[in-house]
């Protein structure tokens, strides 16, 4: 059906009533989910002003073009509809979340700020769009009429605000709806265990042999459309982060048995509210305790604005922790106010490396020499440190040229499941890297 739609209503000719006819079709359609379905109206600027310089045969041929690029930014467009002389209405499902709303307004902005051609001249269009999710779609054709309403007036409420693109208000309350309905079925999912914990391979480049994981929340239940980032921020929100630590902590101990004696340490991120928690050195000492691990085979993630928040709290606890045998990394490293100051006195192992200074190192010398930069500080310090974002070949041997310990990334291995990650380190081929460090 979406196929056919396509086919039918991606046409130029002026059309409201064949926008309505695909809304209602496809609100009817039982094996579709349309409740996330998002109707973008796109309310060209003077457009008129076009018309008068160049005439109405040249401005339609822009509008033709402009139409062609909206349909080619959903990858299944269910239709792109010119419904008045310069007004727009695309029909995107499914949306994920609504947090995607700011990218798709991206996109469609992208489009229409292209330059368009007129014969030898160049010209720019500007819009102001309006946004409209649909809700309750018990009434296909009344659903249809009130999300290209509510389409409608989120464009002039842009228009008369001078901003790029609104989100209308029912919309906007269907989005507060959401994030209480999401922020129920994420709690029920921490009390149900539903979480599953991927691991991330890292090797150490001198000789390309694997020596640590990191530990990845994922959620089995994708069709939600929660990134990892909202999740974790969903649960510190509510005040849970304690038990969903805990779950974590007790989950990777557990499942890195696997590849325990391998000497391969098991990651895993400590976030601030869990850092300033009583009971968190008890947590991981009991862990240990209850799995047979040893404190080596831990390695705690700290970002440093989660230590700077409190200094000397944070280092008091990240202090003892380190005396118990675990591991100390500062994750994201170089992304938040480094100062030898404080530095000096931190009680870590390793430094990461954020992964926006590697995927851009070879490309932009700044963010190579910030790469330099950390390395040398590691050196200085005592301290090894792993490049995250390492997704192709020529990276990995520039920073192991460069010095830089460990490498985590694509390249290497996605994160995968226990099981998985116990056959990829077994299988793994050992001096992968022919080099010689200078």
């Amino acid at each position: 059906m979406t196929n056919q739609l396509s086919k039918d209503l991606l046409s130029f000719a002026i059309d409201r009533p064949a926008l309505l006819e695909a809304l209602t079709d496809w609100f009817s359609n039982p094996q579709q989910d349309p409740k996330r379905t998002v109707l973008a109206l796109i309310d060209l600027t003077q457009f008129s002003q076009i018309n008068r310089r160049y005439g109405y045969l040249a401005g339609d041929k822009v509008l033709a073009e402009l139409q062609e690029r909206l349909s080619g930014i959903p990858k299944y467009p269910i239709a792109c509809r010119r419904i008045d002389g310069d007004k727009f209405a695309l029909i995107i499902s499914p949306i994920l979340s609504i947090q995607l709303i700011p990218l798709l307004a991206n996109k469609i902005i992208k489009q229409i700020s292209n330059p368009f051609n007129i014969g030898s001249e160049t010209l720019f269009l500007e819009a102001h769009i309006g946004f409209a999710i649909s809700a309750d779609c018990h009434q296909p054709r009344l659903e249809a009429e009130k999300l290209l309403l509510n389409s409608e007036a989120a464009a002039k409420q842009a228009y008369s605000q001078g901003r790029p693109y609104c989100i209308s208000e029912a919309s906007a309350t269907h989005r507060a709806e959401h994030k209480i309905a999401l922020k129920k079925t994420v709690l029920d999912a921490l009390s149900e265990n539903s979480f599953e914990l991927f691991y991330q391979p890292q090797i150490r480049l001198a000789d390309g042999t694997p020596q640590g994981v990191e530990g990845l929340v994922r959620w089995n239940q994708s069709d939600h459309g929660v990134s990892p980032e909202e999740l974790i921020g969903i649960i510190e929100q509510s005040g849970r982060m304690d038990e969903f630590f805990a779950w974590t902590l007790q989950t990777a101990v557990r499942e890195s048995a696997l590849w325990r004696g391998q000497n391969i340490t098991t990651a895993i991120n400590l976030s601030a509210s869990c850092l300033h928690s009583p009971g968190l050195f008890e947590t991981i000492e009991s862990s240990l305790n209850l799995w047979g691990a040893e404190p080596s085979d831990l390695c705690i993630e700290v970002t440093e604005s989660t230590i700077q928040q409190d200094l000397d709290y944070g280092f008091q606890v990240l202090k003892k922790i380190k005396q118990l045998g675990v591991k100390i990394a500062i994750d994201d490293f170089g992304t938040g106010y480094s100062s030898l100051e404080y530095f000096k006195f931190i009680p870590a192992d390793e430094l990461k490396i954020d992964k926006l200074f590697v995927l851009n190192m070879r490309d932009n010398q700044i963010d190579m020499d910030i790469v330099k930069l950390i390395l040398d500080w590691g050196k200085r310090f005592g301290m090894e440190t792993i490049a995250e974002g390492v997704e192709d070949a020529e990276s990995m041997e520039l920073l192991a040229a460069l010095g830089c310990t460990y490498a985590q990334g694509y390249h290497i291995g996605k994160a995968m499941p226990a099981d998985q990650l116990s056959q990829w380190l077994s299988s793994y081929p050992t001096a992968v890297l022919p080099l010689d460090k200078p």
